[in-house]
């Protein structure tokens, strides 16, 4: 199906797609007014507090994220011990 010829309002390439931005790059860009905003979070605050599936996910995977974020775990680093080497209290022994 063609669409009629359109130019995109960010950068200005004529395109015959769908929608009046020529890609996902440039209609990601879009300024949503205040009115917008606020319909949104009407919307996800009724989501939250009526506890569908969807609403869940997105709670079960922002615990993760931020649990992930806030428990830090040291970087393993390699150990250059030798043969029959090995470190206690942090004085390093050799067996003979």
């Amino acid at each position: 199906m063609a669409y009629k010829e359109k130019t995109c309002p960010k950068c200005g390439t004529i395109h015959y797609k769908r929608g009046e931005f020529c890609s996902r790059s440039c209609g990601n860009t879009r300024k949503h007014t205040e009115h917008t905003k606020q319909k949104i979070a009407v919307r996800q605050t009724e989501r939250h507090a009526n506890g569908d599936d969807i609403a869940e996910e997105q709670r079960l995977a922002l615990a993760i994220a931020n649990e992930r974020h806030h428990d830090p775990v040291p970087p393993q680093q390699y150990s250059r011990l030798g043969m029959n080497q090995f470190v206690d209290d942090g004085d390093l022994w050799t067996e003979v």
